[in-house]
C-alpha cells in the first residue's frame, strides 16, 4: 500500500490546525507594537489590543441599544414576576422589624451620616410647610367660613326672636358682606399661617423621630397594606415616566465603554476565552478538518 497519499491530507490538517491556532493567538498577541529601529512591524499589536476602544464603544452601543434598551428594561422592571418580588421584600421588611426598638431616626443613622439625615429632615420640613402654606392660601377659607357664618346668622334671625329683620339679610347682601370679610381672612391667614404652619410641621416631625420603629408598625398596622399599593405604585410610575431619563443619565453605553476600556489585555483575553473556550477550540479543529479535506481534493486534481 502506497502511504504516501496520506501525506498531502495529513499536512494539509497539520497546516490549517496550526494557522488557525496562530490567527486566533494573533488577535491578542502580540499585546504591544513591536518596532525595528522606528519601523513597527505590520500587525502588531494583535487585532484586539489594537482595537480595543473602537471594540469598547461597539459592545457598549450595541449592549445599551439592542439588548439594555429602554423597553426591555422597562418590560423587566415592571414585570409581574419583579414586582411580586419587590412586594415580598417590603413585606419581609415590616415583619422583620416589628420588634425594632430603634428610633426612626436611629434607623436613618444606620443607612446615612447625621449631615444628609438633618439636611433631609430640614428639606422636608420646608416642603411640607410650604406646600400646606401654598394649599390653605389657594382655597377661599374667608369667603366659605363668612358665607357660613352669615347665613347661619340669618337662619337665627328668621326663626328666632331677631324675626323684625327678617328681611333685612337677603342672598345679595349676603354674598357682598361675607365677601368682604372673607378678604381680610384670606388675608389674615396668608399673613400668618406659614410661621404658624411651620411651627407646627417642625414639632410634629421632631416628635415623630423618635417615635420606635416597632411602634410605628403596630399603630399603624391596619394601615401598612395601604403603604405597601402606595410604594409599588409610585415605582411603577417612576418607572413608566421617567424611565428613559434614568437610562440617559445612566449612560449604559459608557459605562460598559468604560468597564472594558479599564481592562488590561491579559484580562480581555480571559475573559474572551471564558466565554468562547470551546467556540475557538472548534475552529481550530476545523482548520484541521478543512485542510486535510483539501489536502485529498489537491491529490486527487494531481491524479
Amino acid at each position: 500500500m502506497n502511504y504516501q497519499i496520506f501525506i498531502p491530507p495529513i499536512v494539509g490538517a497539520a497546516i490549517g490546525y496550526i494557522t488557525n491556532d496562530i490567527a486566533i493567538k494573533m488577535l491578542f498577541r502580540p499585546r504591544h507594537p513591536v518596532y525595528i529601529g522606528k519601523f513597527r512591524i505590520p500587525l502588531t499589536p494583535g487585532l484586539i489590543p489594537r482595537e480595543k476602544s473602537r471594540i469598547a464603544k461597539s459592545i457598549g452601543s450595541v449592549v445599551s441599544e439592542q439588548l439594555l434598551d429602554k423597553d426591555t428594561i422597562r418590560s423587566v422592571l415592571t414585570s409581574e414576576n419583579m414586582i411580586n418580588r419587590m412586594r415580598a421584600g417590603i413585606e419581609r421588611i415590616i415583619d422583620t422589624n416589628r420588634s425594632n426598638n430603634d428610633t426612626i431616626e436611629q434607623a436613618l443613622l444606620k443607612f446615612a451620616p447625621k449631615e444628609l439625615v438633618d439636611a433631609t429632615v430640614s428639606d422636608l420640613k420646608n416642603e411640607l410647610s410650604e406646600l400646606i402654606h401654598r394649599k390653605i392660601t389657594e382655597y377661599p377659607f374667608g369667603a366659605t367660613i363668612s358665607k357660613s357664618v352669615l347665613l347661619k346668622l340669618t337662619e337665627k334671625i328668621n326663626t328666632g326672636t331677631f324675626r323684625l329683620f327678617s328681611g333685612f339679610l337677603d342672598d345679595s347682601l349676603v354674598e357682598h358682606i361675607s365677601q368682604g370679610i372673607g378678604e381680610h381672612i384670606d388675608k389674615a391667614i396668608a399673613e400668618n399661617s406659614e410661621d404658624i404652619i411651620r411651627s407646627l410641621i417642625n414639632k410634629e416631625l421632631d416628635k415623630i423621630k423618635y417615635y420606635k420603629i416597632s411602634y410605628v408598625l403596630d399603630k399603624y398596622s391596619t394601615k401598612l397594606p395601604m403603604l405597601t399599593d402606595f410604594i409599588m405604585n409610585s415605582y411603577i410610575t417612576v418607572i413608566e415616566n421617567h424611565l428613559t431619563h434614568i437610562v440617559r443619565s445612566i449612560n449604559v453605553a459608557k459605562i460598559i465603554e468604560d468597564k472594558i476600556e479599564s481592562f488590561d489585555v491579559v484580562q480581555l483575553e480571559e475573559m474572551i476565552f471564558s466565554i468562547m473556550k470551546k467556540e475557538l477550540k472548534a475552529i481550530v479543529r476545523l482548520g484541521a478538518v478543512l485542510g486535510f479535506i483539501m489536502g485529498w481534493i489537491n491529490l486527487l486534481i494531481q491524479i
